[in-house]
């Protein structure tokens, strides 16, 4: 956890308590740090963290038990994919944390597609990609595509996480997609997700990751060098 510099600090206690129990290091029954040591540890009152927490039983994550503190519940699929996954994606530090996580769990995502792709999901794909084809010369309605693709892919992996993490990633990148593909062009994304459709139409999982993962790791290796143009 980082000391707290925001504004809006039950928010930001809020957030960070969240990202601390959806890594793991906390496991159903255990107990949290005492108050004192959280605000010591973020740099708060006692009243904030105690808001914060309140928001945290209120929401089902903690309960308290008298006489021995806060303790972790159970973190249900539903509650982690509504309310701390969305979290964790917005307060995403930079474009480069951003994409990392995406070719980890969307090349994992291409995979199970490849495995799980029924005919509906095949026709939502094909009808992404050949929505992108009509659309390479207006830079705004491929992005758009380009984004409703990726959502497809996650769709037919059949994993309500990849689909949410999806979701949150079309809203977070499509209006960025626009200015990103204006300075570097479609033709190779479009490539790509061809490549990634017909891996998947022919249910190979291997080639669906290889070619999403060296997609987004192209997309990664433009924007590090937006960067690098920008910083000299």
């Amino acid at each position: 956890m980082e000391r707290i510099k925001k504004s809006n600090l039950v928010d930001e206690v809020y957030r960070q308590l969240l990202e601390m129990l959806a890594s793991g290091d906390y496991p159903e029954g255990s107990r949290l740090p005492s108050e004192t040591q959280l605000c010591d540890t973020l740099g708060v009152s006692r009243n904030t963290v105690r808001t914060a927490i309140s928001k945290l039983i209120a929401l089902g994550v903690l309960e308290n038990q008298q006489g021995y503190g806060n303790c972790v519940r159970s973190m249900n699929i539903g509650l982690y994919a509504n309310t701390i996954l969305p979290c964790m994606l917005s307060h995403a530090k930079d474009l480069v944390a951003a994409t990392e996580y995406r070719i980890g769990v969307e090349s994992m995502a291409a995979a199970l597609a490849a495995e799980r792709a029924d005919k509906a999901d095949m026709e939502k794909l094909y009808a992404a990609c050949e929505k992108a084809a009509n659309a390479i010369d207006n830079t705004d309605d491929f992005a758009k595509y380009d984004m409703e693709f990726h959502r497809a892919v996650a769709e037919a992996s059949k994993n309500p996480l990849f689909i949410r993490t999806s979701e949150m990633i079309e809203a977070m990148y499509t209006s960025w997609l626009i200015g990103f593909q204006r300075n570097h062009g479609k033709e190779k994304s479009h490539m790509y997700h061809s490549r990634i459709c017909e891996a998947i139409a022919e249910h190979n999982p291997i080639e669906a990751e290889k070619w999403m993962k060296l997609h987004l790791e192209d997309v990664l290796a433009k924007i590090m060098k937006d960067m690098e143009k920008e910083s000299i």
